[in-house]
């Protein structure tokens, strides 16, 4: 494959961006690929619980 060739190809899959960045590449597959740990998992399950509460309780003061 000719250098020309190559840039074609690089061009015609350039799209496949997430926020600039190439998801091709390894350092992206390795972010994508990475295990959340349990301590973030917990946190982000108590955020979205307490955050359902507080909508909760909001239109409850409001409507009652």
């Amino acid at each position: 494959m000719s250098v020309s060739e190559r840039e074609m190809e690089e061009r015609r899959y350039n799209w496949v961006q997430f926020h600039g960045k190439d998801v091709r590449a390894k350092k992206f597959q390795k972010k994508i690929n990475k295990k959340p740990t349990l301590t973030r998992a917990i946190l982000i399950n108590t955020a979205i619980i307490l955050g359902c509460i507080l909508i909760i309780w909001i239109l409850a003061n409001l409507m009652g």
